[in-house]
């Protein structure tokens, strides 16, 4: 008996959530020219987007960040929250390279792309998620290492202050909660600037919120 050694490949579910029509019509269009996509689902807005997904299996979603109502972040939030196997490519136009890093990482994003991305970058983004793979633009990757690099530069005790800086506390009460001086504190919070070539506490503060150190 004759047994067929080909490698079976699955066909995927993808929804495309953009507020335009004609992104949002055009990827649907290309995507569903891909051999392995099953079917593609166009949505309007995070709303309806997350009605997809909780209809039916989605295995990758490419969200626009600005949609109405519920934005591209809180459909992943969502989708986190709820364990779903669904791959997220975050599309946008309007966030620099720092805080598209500060998503990637905070999301555990698959792929990230600026809507200045040509085809060919688009193409690479969803056969690489596709194929079980990531896909970042060299200038976000960058970035992110950027982001893994100055964090690991910081050591326990200074990742506590910036996240008591986060959280509002002055030197003085983060010195009583942390069990150590003003001054050490201080002292602490000089050298995290330094490291991270921030110059100011708002930024530092900032710096907590984007990285989920709170």
């Amino acid at each position: 008996m004759f047994k067929c050694s080909c490698m079976v490949v699955k066909s995927k579910n993808v929804v495309v959530a953009d507020d335009h029509a004609l992104i949002r019509e055009g990827m649907v269009s290309l995507l569903g020219k891909f051999d392995n996509v099953a079917s593609v689902f166009g949505a309007v807005d995070g709303k309806q987007a997350i009605d997809f997904l909780l209809d039916q299996t989605i295995d990758i979603a490419i969200l626009d960040i600005f949609l109405p109502g519920l934005s591209g972040v809180d459909v992943v939030r969502e989708i986190r929250k709820r364990q779903l196997p669904t791959s997220i490519i975050l599309m946008t136009g309007e966030v620099s390279e720092e805080d598209a890093a500060s998503l990637v990482e905070e999301l555990s994003l698959d792929a990230f792309l600026f809507k200045t991305a040509n085809m060919h970058q688009f193409e690479q983004a969803v056969r690489a998620v596709l194929d079980g793979e990531s896909f970042f633009p060299p200038d976000i990757a960058n970035a992110v290492a950027r982001h893994d690099n100055v964090a690991a530069q910081l050591s326990t005790r200074e990742i506590q202050v910036v996240r008591m800086i986060g959280e509002g506390h002055t030197s003085e009460s983060a010195a009583n909660v942390l069990g150590i001086s003003p001054h050490t504190v201080r002292k602490h919070r000089e050298n995290i600037k330094r490291k991270l070539g921030l110059g100011t506490v708002a930024e530092l503060s900032s710096y907590a919120h984007r990285n989920q150190l709170l």
